[in-house]
């Protein structure tokens, strides 16, 4: 009940507060930590970014490691070392896109029942072993059922990540936490290349191993302490936190917060929240434009087969020279977070990242445009990707009345993305026409379209049918709560000091 106090106190002190000054303001709308909120939600904030944010970039790094070493180690000396000659390294994939679509909303629906701070890190000790047993592999065919486990384990990642983040961050800070912890990712593609080349150079053939078996050793090591500081730094939700740097104080802020964000804490799931959730217009109408999206940025992938076609650029600068759209990438997720957490909505921020995507998709299809024209269309390619973290974080602001339909929300829109992509690349992209690909750019254009439409379509039903409503909660017994202390001969407020 004390979240009460807290949210009575600071409702009073809203009122007698000066305005900011200019500086001040803009520093707010650049990071949230440095703008005018309590201090009481300031160090809140600040031991949440320093404690949990840092470890889940760390956690979705190390994850996007695991999921995409298997390239690395093909062309690394697995293939000739298994015989790989047909099309095992696409079964491969195709193996662990199978896993993380059957893993997906299972583990939402048992992140609601078990806590995540116990369920997310022992399935990275489990994927992280398998990743090592892939080291020992005698043939592809043991490799493609280590792959369909490792995409069940790392099926939680992402919307488990994103639905913890929706427990914690306000509309005013969701988007830069939810970007910045997407964009790790980019992070672990920029410099994956650069790491497993240096494992390979200074492990092969030590101890009788080749390099490529050394590479899924070193990323299952990597793995291991990363998911055993998450059962200490999973902060769970406030209403059951047990993370020990949050004390009771900062976890009735943390109630109070979200109570005046109309976001609920977790009460497990159950039929009744089940059929609520499919029965609620989101799931079916977000998922249109979140898989358009994802259909969308698959062609970025094809940056390096344009690249060799031009038979101008050694092997290691194909390998580069994507590195800069990723750049792009997470220097515009990062302008897309502070625009949409400073305006507070998302929607025209989306749009805009779309028309950057759209504008990438025309180019190509025009494809006869100058050699610059064309690098800038590649590049735009990458443009857009920020914008996902941003449509997931407004899934958990329209769901914010139940976090199991937050929950049940984003694992639907990940599992139906990957659903489509496992397939639908491949008729787009043939492999015998690229890197020119007669309808696949104009398709991936038309995605982009898709997108833009459906994020107005997402608007109207938001207007018409609003899913958010008032919580309730002890907040509204305030006047009662502060009579109750007063009479047990209790301070009804607690004095909060920075630690």
């Amino acid at each position: 009940m004390a979240a009460t106090t807290y949210d009575h106190d600071q409702s009073v002190a809203r009122t007698e507060k000066k305005k900011p000054s200019i500086g001040k303001r803009i520093l707010g709308v650049l990071w949230d930590s440095l703008d005018d909120k309590p201090q009481e939600e300031h160090r809140l904030v600040r031991r949440l970014d320093s404690f949990y944010l840092i470890w889940a970039c760390f956690y979705y790094f190390v994850m996007y490691l695991d999921s995409t070493n298997i390239s690395n180690a093909y062309v690394s000396g697995m293939k000739e070392d298994l015989n790989l000659y047909g099309n095992q390294l696409n079964w491969m994939t195709t193996c662990w896109t199978i896993g993380y679509i059957v893993g997906t909303l299972p583990s939402q629906f048992i992140q609601m029942r078990i806590r995540p701070s116990r369920w997310l890190p022992a399935l990275e000790l489990i994927w992280g072993a398998l990743v090592m047993c892939m080291a020992a592999a005698p043939n592809y065919k043991t490799i493609y059922a280590i792959r369909f486990l490792v995409g069940i384990c790392e099926a939680s990642a992402y919307p488990g990540m994103m639905t913890l983040l929706g427990n914690w961050y306000t509309p005013q800070e969701l988007g830069k936490r939810s970007v910045i912890f997407q964009q790790s990712s980019a992070a672990a593609q920029m410099f994956s290349g650069f790491l497993q080349a240096g494992i390979y150079n200074g492990m092969n053939g030590y101890d009788g191993l080749k390099g490529w078996r050394w590479l899924f050793i070193f990323d299952g090591v990597i793995s291991i302490p990363i998911a055993i500081l998450g059962f200490w730094l999973i902060p769970d939700a406030p209403s059951n936190s047990r993370a020990f740097y949050l004390k009771q104080v900062d976890k009735d802020v943390a109630i109070a917060r979200m109570n005046r964000a109309g976001r609920a804490a977790p009460k497990g799931i159950t039929w009744s929240t089940l059929k609520k959730a499919l029965t609620n217009w989101p799931p079916y109408v977000m998922v249109i434009p979140y898989v358009a999206y994802v259909l969308a940025l698959h062609i970025a992938s094809y940056m390096n087969l344009w690249l060799k076609s031009l038979d101008m650029y050694s092997v290691a600068k194909i390998n580069v020279i994507p590195s800069g759209g990723y750049a792009v990438e997470i220097v515009m997720a990062l302008v897309y977070a502070v625009a949409s957490d400073a305006i507070g909505v998302r929607w025209p921020v989306i749009m805009a990242g779309g028309a950057l995507g759209l504008l990438g998709g025309i180019l190509l299809s025009v494809w006869n445009i100058s050699f610059g024209a064309k690098y800038f269309a590649w590049y735009m390619t990458f443009a857009p990707v920020g914008t996902g973290a941003l449509l997931f974080a407004w899934g958990n602001e329209l769901c914010g009345q139940s976090a199991e339909e937050r929950a049940i929300l984003l694992g639907w829109l990940n599992t139906m993305g990957y659903v489509f992509n496992a397939w639908v690349p491949l008729y787009a992209y043939p492999a015998q026409e690229a890197p020119n690909y007669r309808y696949g750019y104009k398709v991936n254009a038309a995605f982009w379209g898709i997108y833009i439409i459906g994020i107005p379509v997402i608007v109207w039903f938001a207007y018409k049918f609003p899913t958010k409503k008032a919580v309730e909660t002890e907040a509204d017994q305030t006047d009662e709560y502060i009579e109750e202390k007063l009479n047990k001969g209790e301070n009804p407020t607690e004095t909060v000091t920075e630690v």
